[in-house]
């Protein structure tokens, strides 16, 4: 996997946790299957779930279920910080030129 393809932001969870959504045994890749609910894995902006969120492999799981992202924001609380969306949006604008 490239660096490109790499969430820009990513918050850890016990496997436990995202093995409450409904639709995880069905849409989770074979490597999450020798992983414990103590492990960690990672949730990045991409609603994707790693197990190394510098490598990006192995994906856990894809984050394209229906009703996964929800189940992100309503059970997990995820949300990328507001200050980091800040800056990604001020990054993006001052790149921009008028005329």
């Amino acid at each position: 996997m490239s660096a490109a393809a790499l969430p820009g932001y990513c918050k850890a969870f016990a496997l436990a946790d995202f093995r409450r959504f409904p639709g995880w045994a069905a849409a989770a890749a074979p490597a999450q299957a020798g992983l414990g609910d103590d492990d960690l894995g990672y949730l990045g902006d991409d609603y994707a779930v790693r197990a190394d969120p510098v490598t990006g492999e192995p994906l856990l799981f894809g984050g394209d279920a229906p009703g996964w992202q929800e189940f992100c924001t309503a059970e997990l609380g995820f949300a990328v910080p507001a200050d980091l969306v800040a800056a990604a949006d001020s990054e993006n604008q001052g790149g921009q030129r008028n005329g």
